[in-house]
């Protein structure tokens, strides 16, 4: 009987540890999606805010759309200071041109979107 507990017992418990734990949970929305307009959060304007971005600095052969740009992904040949100072720099003309910056963590994974950033 002992025996048979103990072969049993580890089968149990790894449906209780690995319970909900698929590679959606840790997909977020685009990077683009974190900037929405202060007045218009969640139905912001995704081509005139791309047009913002490319303004801010973001280089015009980024895609916005396929969510493969990322405002912290180092070029070749930069160091951290460089690729903080030009974040820091989008952020501020983003914010400028009165756009709130969420962190992926407001917005929620996409398995569980908190709806402020939708677009």
């Amino acid at each position: 009987m002992k025996k048979s507990l103990l072969v049993l017992l580890p089968l149990l418990l790894t449906g209780c540890v690995v319970g909900n734990m698929d590679s959606t949970d840790y997909q977020y929305v685009k990077y683009a999606q974190t900037f929405q307009k202060l007045d218009k959060t969640g139905r912001t304007d995704t081509a005139q805010r791309k047009e913002d971005l490319y303004s801010c600095g973001v280089p015009r052969r980024a895609n916005l759309d396929d969510g493969s740009w990322n405002g912290g992904s180092a070029r070749h040949g930069q160091t951290l200071q460089e690729v903080v100072a030009r974040e820091e720099k989008i952020s501020s003309c983003m914010k400028a041109k009165g756009y709130k910056v969420y962190g992926y963590d407001e917005c929620g994974p996409l398995k569980a979107p908190t709806g402020l950033c939708p677009n």
